[in-house]
């Protein structure tokens, strides 16, 4: 039976964030209460840099004005979580028992969901509410929870951009089939309608770089602009070639099972393959 652990961080936030109103801190102020009160930051998780943390608030900081309702009125549903966990494991084959904690904090309105295991390969899912929280993305994350725990994999974070562009795009397609109050034709994301004006040419530009695993080139590929100038570029070719494998007969099950030293090979092969049918294809 899943066991799934959920708190969140909302009254901590809320704490700091109605004390900083009420005495009007100015930002050096601001900044101490946040460290005393709430003192939650991805950051923290590689990046001790109190300085980037204090430029993160700064930046947030005017706007939770306008989130503040909806934070306070967050509230996690457990059975809808589960149900859609469930969801997940059967689409991707996976049965063992999930023993997993999801903590819902409150981010800088950039802030990603995020995986992080413990010494006892405990996987924790980091998932922020200051923005709207979709079924759609909450499923893709809980997609890539499984995902690292099917491949038995100790460590959640990206090996190369292969590698997170295959996990990206079983995530996303994964998350597609089993929200269906999100059943579209492909994901809704703007970055999506985007990339889709030069799939190519995202594509051609990729290739060169999916085995490095420099920060670099992880970050340019999934949060900043790739190789083409387009933000997403990793997240995007993964959507596009997960669908081609799927149309191809593959199961989504069985392409979350192809270990890690195949990837490359795999993802290399596929994207040849695609290109080939956009610019050579047969009437």
């Amino acid at each position: 039976m899943d066991n799934i652990k959920i708190t969140h961080l909302k009254d901590e936030f809320l704490a700091f964030y109605n004390q900083a109103i009420t005495s009007k801190a100015d930002p050096d102020e601001r900044f101490e209460l946040w460290r005393q009160l709430y003192g939650f930051s991805v950051t923290q998780l590689g990046n001790h840099d109190d300085q980037l943390t204090r430029d993160m608030l700064d930046h947030a900081f005017p706007q939770y004005a306008f989130a503040v309702d909806r934070i306070e009125h967050f509230e996690p549903n457990a059975e809808e979580i589960s149900t859609m966990l469930t969801a997940v494991k059967e689409e991707l084959n996976y049965f063992p028992p999930v023993h997993m904690s999801i903590v819902f904090f409150v981010g800088n309105f950039e802030s990603d969901p995020f995986l992080q295991t413990d010494e006892l390969d405990h996987i924790t899912l980091y998932y922020p509410i200051e923005k709207d929280l979709r079924q759609l993305d909450l499923a893709k994350e809980l997609a890539r929870a499984v995902y690292c725990l099917k491949l038995g994999d100790s460590s959640p974070f990206a090996k190369s951009v292969a590698h997170i562009t295959l996990q990206e795009g079983i995530a996303l397609h994964t998350a597609e089939k089993v929200n269906t109050s999100f059943a579209l034709s492909a994901p809704s994301y703007s970055w999506m309608n985007v990339c889709n004006q030069e799939p190519n040419r995202i594509m051609i530009n990729l290739l060169p770089h999916i085995k490095r695993n420099d920060y670099e080139a992880l970050y340019s590929f999934t949060k900043g602009r790739g190789a083409s100038g387009f933000f997403n570029e990793a997240i995007f070719v993964g959507w596009v070639t997960v669908k081609h494998l799927l149309d191809k007969g593959r199961a989504l099950s069985e392409l979350a099972a192809i270990p890690e030293e195949e990837v490359t090979a795999l993802l290399e092969q596929t994207l040849y393959n695609v290109l080939d049918t956009a610019y050579f294809a047969k009437p």
